[in-house]
């Protein structure tokens, strides 16, 4: 637990059904707490949108304000980054980024719920033991956090701040990459001022300088930048400082922390951690890819976010009728009977659920509202992507056929029928075809359950999870 914050919120204080237990973290644009979920009986992560300068908590204790005029544009601006990472992240399915359940606003600002991990950050475990000794380790972690990379990178969103403090070690389960603050402005967007907000050691050339174009290569040097650290026991030298020695024809100062590194790890690893952090970012691997190509791990035929164009050959897929119908019943919700017609007219430009769900989100005025929408039919997306050797028979498109798909043994029978029953009276038929596709992704009773309650109304939530 993280020392007490002077501008943090006390424990106890309830932020709809989550009450704070305590400070986990704090940086630059917030804070983030563990909290308890009275509807699902968990603990879960919340981090709170505080930016340093910005803004101060009101009288009441709880409501940020902005604290001038001026500094109240910034501030709103860095809300709606805030909440185009949690849109990101929220559609992320992947055992190395972080997991968003949630994201809400109150108190004047917004927050991100996350699933709580027990752990440490990778910084905490470099305190007590500065190196990582074995080499197969640290090739696991380089490993793990690379294939989360190119998940990101497929979105065309960049971290932008990868470092021993944003990487966490779980008790049980592979790393996670953590705090997508800077993963707020794509990549088509470079052009624009980018964060100014970068971590010496960390941080390339390239994000010192608005002008400078920032894509994977940036975040492949913060990430062989973090594993030298792991290596040498101590952070590298700023990339400021590095540039400086080679400008005045001295050695970069990274090489005699190589001495160090070739003497305990093996060449192969020490070469590929060279040309991660090559100060040129044009000299860098372009792409996770590559260093995943140069490490021997196989290239998986796609992302669980890349959506990859069809060939024109190859013809459109069309998607199926349940599809369609849970599509149009979640943004009917959101823009009332018009939601009918846009999703029959996009439904025939497309066949990819994901590039359908996105298109439509645009008409949704909202914000919040969009990203509930989004995570509402994220489970459309995530079967979407199930090849095509599924159970369901010789059907075309198995992601539109949920009904076939049993329930795996570890979910009672009674429960996925109760589930049916309770939650048609929210969804009306289209509950079944949910429940069949969460009981098919679902392994235990608790996560089942933390599915189905985000297609039930917040204020119902409590009333829906009682029943079980």
């Amino acid at each position: 637990m993280h020392d007490s914050y002077q501008h943090a919120l006390p424990e106890g204080t309830r932020i709809e059904n989550y009450e704070l237990k305590g400070v986990l973290g704090v940086g630059g644009f917030g804070i983030t707490y563990i909290a308890y979920d009275h509807n699902l009986q968990r603990d879960v992560a919340i981090k709170e949108y505080l930016p340093d300068g910005l803004a101060l908590r009101s009288p009441d204790g709880n409501t940020l304000t902005p604290i001038t005029e001026n500094s109240a544009k910034d501030f709103n601006y860095g809300l709606s980054r805030f909440l185009d990472e949690a849109r990101t992240l929220a559609r992320f399915s992947d055992p190395n980024i972080v997991r968003v359940t949630r994201y809400l606003t109150t108190n004047g600002t917004g927050y991100l719920v996350m699933d709580y991990e027990r752990g440490e950050s990778l910084s905490s475990y470099l305190k007590n033991a500065p190196v990582l000794p074995e080499e197969e380790s640290v090739l696991q972690l380089l490993i793990a956090i690379s294939k989360g990379l190119k998940n990101v990178h497929a979105q065309n969103f960049l971290h932008r701040d990868i470092k021993p403090a944003n990487i966490f070690l779980r008790k049980d389960g592979p790393p996670l990459l953590l705090d997508f603050g800077a993963a707020r402005q794509a990549l088509n967007n470079q052009t624009q001022a980018l964060t100014k907000m970068v971590t010496p050691g960390y941080a390339p050339l390239e994000q010192y300088h608005s002008m400078e174009k920032q894509g994977p290569w940036s975040d492949i040097y913060g990430l062989g930048a973090t594993i030298l650290h792991c290596l040498a026991g101590a952070p590298p030298p700023s990339a400021t400082e590095r540039i400086a020695a080679i400008y005045d024809n001295q050695a970069d100062p990274v090489d005699e922390i190589f001495e160090i590194v070739d003497r305990n790890y093996s060449r192969r690893l020490s070469e590929l951690i060279k040309w991660m952090i090559n100060p040129k970012p044009k000299d860098r691997p372009q792409t996770t890819a590559e260093v995943l190509e140069y490490l021997g791990v196989a290239d998986e035929k796609r992302s669980s976010l890349e959506l990859g164009e069809e060939s024109a050959e190859s013809g459109r897929q069309a998607l199926g009728k349940e599809c369609i119908d849970a599509v149009t019943l979640h943004l009917a919700r959101h823009i009332g009977p018009m939601a009918n017609a846009l999703v029959r007219k996009a439904g025939k430009q497309v066949s990819d659920v994901e590039v359908l769900t996105e298109l439509l989100s645009r008409f949704i005025p909202s914000e919040e509202a969009k990203t509930e929408f989004l995570g509402q039919t994220r489970i459309l997306r995530d079967d979407s992507r199930e090849p095509a050797t599924s159970t369901v028979g010789d059907s075309p498109n198995p992601a539109v056929m949920p009904q076939s798909t049993p329930a795996p043994a570890s979910l009672d029978t009674d429960l996925i029928a109760n589930a049916e029953r309770y939650l048609s009276i929210y969804l009306g038929p289209m509950a079944k075809i949910v429940v069949r596709k969460t009981a098919g992704r679902c392994s235990s009773r608790d996560e089942f359950l933390e599915e189905l309650v985000q297609e039930v109304p917040v204020d119902k939530q409590k009333e829906f999870l009682e029943r079980f």
